[in-house]
């Protein structure tokens, strides 16, 4: 195994700097409290020093599935110490589960998103838009894959649907399971690039990535026929190596998608709205009320979709209201540690 077929020859151009290679791994699985890592040497046991743990302000600062990392190897055995994360070019986050606000990297250095959603019950276009932000905010490029194309009597009106819809990002439909449209997808996982496949519980990821690897890695189960709702089959993010020479990150089923994002991340997402938002009379324009605002005079002319404007409204909101609460929690953190009542936070490894 070479840094090359790992994706280091395309991830090091985003260096400013020549690293020395001697030492980098890349980190292929999180395990509890460790990880597996990939170097040249092959597979290692990886674990973060002490230092690394006392420097660490939140979860986020400890290796990700896909981060670059640089490790001290233990003589005679399989097994190294991290002691840094090289720069992430890229990242996928969402807001953790729960009240907190917080970050939760999914993957990091990521050049495609494949953003799965099944042709049958699943079908959401809103939650499609959530991911296609997700993926812009993080510097990936997301692309779209309309699986069980054949569960569904008339998917080419699907692929128009999302087409009208979300402009600018490849659509594909695709059956994992007799599989059509994988070859497409295969295509686009060039040699050295790193990509990602996300989405709900039981849209077919683990079969399309068994597809794409060409072997039953991947377990995978029957969605429930009364719902469509899948059982997950991936029960973590593991980085896989494709024959084609891609690299591959299969991530479990989110039940829920806490959007981290940012204005301009959301703007990138619906490009059509914001054209139009550029035009408001006023910077801070709310798009609901303001007086001289060009998106809703558009979407009264019907150059807006109605749909696609209370998404967009709806998730501007979410991210408003998560930018207030964190505000709010950092100035109250403040606070606290201008009294001396911080203590070091204690991370959960998952």
């Amino acid at each position: 195994m070479d840094l090359k077929t790992l994706g280091w020859d395309l991830y090091k151009k985003s260096l400013p700097e020549n690293i020395d290679e001697k030492n980098i791994a890349r980190v292929a699985v999180e395990n509890r409290g460790g990880y597996l890592l990939y170097n040249k040497d092959g597979e290692l046991t990886g674990m973060v020093q002490g230092k690394f743990m006392r420097s660490a302000k939140d979860e986020t600062d400890y290796p990700k599935v896909g981060d670059w990392v640089v490790v001290e190897k233990l003589q005679g055995e399989a097994k190294a110490i991290i002691k840094s994360i090289l720069p992430r070019k890229s990242k996928i986050s969402r807001k953790r589960a729960g009240e907190d606000v917080a970050e939760q990297i999914i993957a990091a250095n990521i050049d495609i998103v494949f953003i799965v959603q099944g042709l049958d019950g699943d079908f959401n276009i809103s939650r499609l838009e959530r991911y296609v932000a997700m993926s812009k905010e993080g510097g990936c490029e997301p692309v779209i894959i309309l699986n069980k194309a054949d569960l569904s009597p008339d998917p080419k009106a699907k692929l128009e649907e999302v087409s009208q819809k979300i402009s600018g990002i490849k659509i594909f439909l695709v059956s994992a399971q007799n599989g059509q449209g994988v070859e497409d997808v295969r295509n686009l996982i060039q040699e050295g690039l790193s990509v990602v496949f996300v989405g709900s519980s039981g849209v077919g990821k683990s079969t399309l990535v068994n597809a794409l690897l060409g072997i039953d890695l991947q377990k995978t189960q029957e969605v429930r026929l009364d719902d469509s709702r899948g059982r997950h089959t991936t029960t973590k993010r593991e980085l896989l190596l494709l024959p084609s020479g891609g690299i591959l990150i299969d991530t479990p089923g989110m039940r829920e998608l806490g959007l981290w994002a940012s204005q301009d991340a959301l703007g990138e997402a619906f490009d059509d709205i914001e054209i139009f938002a550029q035009r408001c009379k006023f910077n801070d324009c709310d798009h609901t009320h303001s007086a001289g605002c060009a998106v809703l005079k558009a979407l009264q002319e019907g150059k807006i979709d109605q749909q696609r404007y209370d998404s967009f409204i709806k998730l501007s909101g979410s991210l408003n209201h998560f930018k207030a609460k964190k505000e709010k929690n950092s100035a109250q953190a403040q606070k606290r540690s201008k009294r001396g009542l911080i203590k070091k936070p204690e991370f959960t490894k998952k």
